[in-house]
Formats: structure tokens, C-alpha cells, sequence
């Protein structure tokens, strides 16, 4: 079975028929062929115009298929730099806390020693002052000593110098 090329509305309108005794009658004959091309002809048209708006309406789909691809990148690529910097940002508050306990461990070292060097400063004070309390007490007994000996002498003296007076 051979493939005939589609008729078209001209094919359609310049068919002839071979005249018969008792054929149809050609006007009518002709004026339905007329007809026949005329609707073959809109059905062309609207079959040119549809497949048209077929090929804008895929390539509208191709566009939108296309903008969707690049949508999907985009937050892809937007999803994959938040988790980029979340966890740049943990690793920066990890970074920060251990500077912050480093830093912290080392004040409170300074605060220990220097406490130590307080209470050992304060140790010294008072073994000082026991010291000079002791020399102070020292001080005193001998001062009081030589009094008590300038009494006695001055006693002695008083009675000396009384017996002759008396005498």
C-alpha cells in the first residue's frame, strides 16, 4: 500500500470527474467539492494554528522545566551555604567558648596566686608584729628594769642622804 501525499484544499477544488449518462449532477457536484475545500481549508488552518500554540505552549514547558531546574539550584546551593555557615558559626561559639575557659582558667590562676601571695604577705605581717611586740616587750622590761633600778638607786640615795642629814 503506497502513501499519498495529503490533499490540500486546492487539490480538493481542482478534482475533475469524468461525465457518465446518469452521473450526479456537476453544479452540485462541484459546489459540495467547493464546501469540502472550504471546511478541508479551516481544518488547516486551525491544525497549523494549534500545532503553533503546541510548540509555544512546550516551549513555555521547556522555560518553566528550565526555571525550575535553576529554582532547585538555587536553593541547593542556598540550603548548602546555610548549613555552611551554621556550622562555621559552631565552630566560631566553639572557638569562642574555649578562648573563654582558657582565658578564665588563667585569671582564676592569677586570682589564686595572688591570694597565695596576700595570705603569705599577711603571715609575714603578722610574724613581723609578733616580732616587734616581742622587741617592744623586751624594750619594756628592760626600761622598766633600769626605772626600777633608778628607784632603787634613788632610794639609796634618799636614805644615804638622810642619814646624814641626821646625823
Amino acid at each position: 500500500m503506497t502513501m499519498r501525499k495529503p490533499l490540500s484544499p486546492i487539490d480538493i477544488q481542482s478534482v475533475e470527474f469524468h461525465r457518465r449518462l446518469r452521473g450526479f449532477d456537476p453544479e452540485e457536484v462541484h459546489l459540495f467539492l467547493q464546501t469540502v475545500a472550504e471546511s478541508y481549508q479551516a481544518l488547516t488552518i486551525e491544525n497549523h494554528q494549534q500545532g503553533q500554540e503546541l510548540e509555544h505552549q512546550k516551549a513555555a514547558l521547556d522555560e518553566f522545566k528550565h526555571r525550575e531546574d535553576l529554582l532547585r539550584e538555587a536553593l541547593y546551593t542556598a540550603q548548602k551555604l546555610a548549613d555552611e555557615v551554621k556550622a562555621q558559626a559552631a565552630r566560631e561559639a566553639q572557638s569562642i567558648v574555649q578562648e573563654a575557659q582558657v582565658r578564665s582558667e588563667a585569671v582564676l590562676q592569677q586570682a589564686q596566686l595572688r591570694a597565695h601571695q596576700v595570705d603569705r604577705s599577711i603571715l609575714d605581717l603578722k610574724m613581723e608584729r609578733e616580732h616587734h611586740m616581742s622587741a617592744l616587750r623586751d624594750l619594756l622590761h628592760r626600761t622598766q628594769a633600769i626605772l626600777d633600778a633608778i628607784e632603787e638607786n634613788k632610794a639609796k640615795e634618799n636614805v644615804a642622804s638622810f642619814g646624814r642629814d641626821q646625823g
